[in-house]
């Protein structure tokens, strides 16, 4: 995955502290998402982020495990990154091609469609990543705590 090099601010010291990193994979299926969310609430709250940035996190994480879930392949996979004064969050699918899938229940356009424009709006940089082996989002999300 391309977002995990990590930089450090000034001149670097002969120990620099690795920035904590966390990573799941899960299969990619709707019911999980909640789960990935819940892991992101509780590992953001034991590295200290402020409620507003796990809340908005934990909102990203969410709307981007959906779409994985939803659009990608077998597996889905979180990877936070808390770097000084950036959190990112990558969300991916890969695997086996999914077979098609059949939305749960009939789209209703209040309750679908704004995933990505919630993430653009809450982030301070988004890349998405696509190639033949899935798809992956990162989204930068700008905090106040370097690391726990």
């Amino acid at each position: 995955m391309p977002w995990t090099d990590v930089t450090f601010p000034g001149p670097r010291t002969l120990t620099p502290r690795r920035s904590p990193t966390a990573r799941f994979t899960l299969p990619a299926q709707e019911a999980l998402v909640g789960c990935l969310r819940r892991i992101a609430a509780d590992l953001l709250g034991r590295w200290r982020l402020s409620d507003e940035e796990r809340d908005a996190a934990v909102l990203i994480v969410g709307e981007l495990a959906a779409n994985a879930a939803l659009h990608g392949r077998s597996d889905m996979s979180l990877c936070l990154i808390l770097g000084p004064g950036t959190l990112r969050i990558a969300v991916g699918d890969h695997g086996d091609p999914a077979p098609s899938r059949e939305p749960s229940a009939p789209d209703d356009p209040d309750e679908h469609g704004r995933g990505l424009t919630l993430v653009h709006a809450l982030s301070s940089r988004v890349d998405l990543h696509c190639d033949d082996h899935g798809t992956w989002i990162l989204a930068c999300l700008a905090v106040t705590t370097t690391h726990p």
